[in-house]
């Protein structure tokens, strides 16, 4: 193993942390903050700077990394990046729990929105800023955006890449991989521009219009106020904040082929495909079963297409109540919650092409039945997928819902509520947001469930490999 390499590429990926979190202190500064507010930015890049000055001076024999140092150091980056983004919470107070903040950092970075913040009147604008900022950062991947700054031609960076993306098969849409970062980021960022203007131009203040954007493009669902996009009261940012977070739930692989012009290559994607319908069908389903509640079509409409939205993409802006909706619209935006965007998105989930990989193995196997000397192959986007593909996608979902379980197993021992319980699992470990059953935040668990729950959104977001493989000797071994 290269632990010189490792501990390398950590201190600079902490040093980065500390030039982001300038930003924040900007914010801080520009609001004529307290004092301790702006030292407790001060204070956390000082560390930052110390402990990442201090790897720089390991130096590696050699700059190639190979799978097991991609693991650790995905892994590793999320979590003190977690860990040190937490620490101006609580040097200023305003989360004095260091488990509460990095419960509530780890969600920012992997996008989940779960907060344990009962009333966002406790944080002032730096501190709503920053943990909307970290949405916008891990929306596409530390490390990729870290991959897209860092100028490290002699190491490898495909194992790290690998580590991080997620989807059954990782992509690049250039030769080079560094490329690859930048052409990636550069789309997510000139799209969360242009969705904050439009937010602006929709009639939301300049400030809200810059935060919920950040939670749109990263499909996070941090807000500035507890009714979240409710608040504005307009029925047209309530429909551009659910076009916002669908068109960050597509893979921005595809936004590349379109700036191509590759039509065919875009429309053609069977995800997309699928993502869009399982939106309009399961927006049609709730729209009808909750037309008692509402009494108006479009009022309906809108409270469905939002929810579907915000849950498939794991993106969670809250706006009303949904814990009195009936049962069956319940059960899909659960099933919404299992599914997830697309790969190569910033949303989480099990993915869309995973699940339709999936439904086409079911469907051989019972076709296999009927037909035994048949040799039935399966196809997506006209590629064969092989075997090896095949077998991977079933093994996630075998390790997928056995975490799952093992969760929830856990979790109800601090409430009483099985759907609490189970949304709860659900939504941090798919990266969604909100539970279900309650509409009390995560501030109901105790300290060890939230330190869980934290590592489960990590191991989430990650896609649950590397979060598992760091736990393990071997991974450490000197071989």
């Amino acid at each position: 193993m290269n632990r010189n390499m490792i501990r390398l590429l950590l201190s600079k990926l902490l040093l980065i942390e500390a030039v982001i979190l300038v930003i924040p202190l900007l914010v801080s500064l520009f609001y004529q903050e307290s004092i301790r507010d702006i030292l407790a930015y001060l204070y956390t890049i000082a560390i930052l700077l110390v402990v990442g000055g201090a790897g720089l001076f390991f130096k590696p024999l050699h700059h190639r990394i190979y799978a097991k140092e991609g693991v650790i150091i995905v892994a590793m980056c999320w979590i003190l990046w977690s860990f040190f983004g937490s620490l101006p919470f609580v040097f200023s107070g305003r989360i004095p729990s260091l488990i509460d903040a990095f419960f509530e950092v780890s969600s920012g970075f992997t996008t989940t929105g779960a907060t344990i913040i009962p009333d966002l009147a406790i944080l002032n604008h730096s501190f709503i800023f920053w943990r909307s900022c970290t949405h916008l950062i891990g929306g596409m991947g530390v490390l990729v955006f870290a991959l897209a700054i860092m100028d490290n031609k002699k190491n490898s960076n495909l194992e790290v890449m690998q580590a991080e993306v997620p989807g059954p098969v990782f992509g690049k849409v250039v030769s080079k991989l560094r490329d690859t970062a930048q052409i990636l980021y550069i789309i997510y960022l000139f799209m969360f521009v242009v969705f904050a203007i439009i937010l602006f131009v929709a009639g939301m203040p300049i400030f809200d219009s810059i935060v919920i954007a950040m939670g749109t493009a990263g499909t996070g669902g941090f807000t500035v106020y507890n009714d979240g996009i409710a608040h504005y009261n307009s029925q047209l940012i309530t429909y551009l904040v659910s076009i916002g977070v669908t068109v960050f739930g597509i893979n921005f692989n595809l936004y590349y082929f379109l700036l191509l012009r590759k039509l065919k290559a875009f429309f053609g994607d069977e995800e997309l495909r699928t993502y869009l319908g399982i939106i309009a069908v399961a927006t049609i389903l709730i729209t009808i079963n909750v037309f008692h509640i509402y009494h108006s079509w479009e009022m309906s409409f809108r409270m469905a297409f939002f929810q579907v939205t915000n849950i498939i993409t794991t993106t969670g802006f809250g706006y009303g109540d949904v814990s009195h909706w009936p049962l069956f619209s319940e059960y899909i935006l659960l099933l919404l919650m299992a599914i997830g965007g697309s790969a190569g998105s910033t949303a989480g989930g099990l993915k869309v092409i995973r699940g339709l990989i999936l439904y086409r193995i079911s469907k051989n196997q019972i076709l296999s039945n009927l037909y035994p000397n048949r040799v039935l192959s399966l196809h997506v986007n006209g590629s064969l997928v092989d075997t090896e593909t095949q077998n991977k996608v079933l093994k996630y979902l075998t390790i997928y819902v056995a975490i799952i379980m093992g969760l929830i197993f856990i979790i109800s021992l601090n409430t009483e509520n099985l759907l609490t319980a189970f949304s709860a699992v659900f939504s941090c470990f798919n990266n969604i947001g909100p539970m279900l059953g309650t509409t009390d935040t995560f501030a109901i668990f105790s300290p060890g469930s939230k330190l869980l729950l934290s590592l489960a959104m990590i191991a989430g977001r990650l896609e649950i490999y590397p979060m598992l493989l760091i736990f393990l000797p071997r991974t450490w071994s000197k071989r």
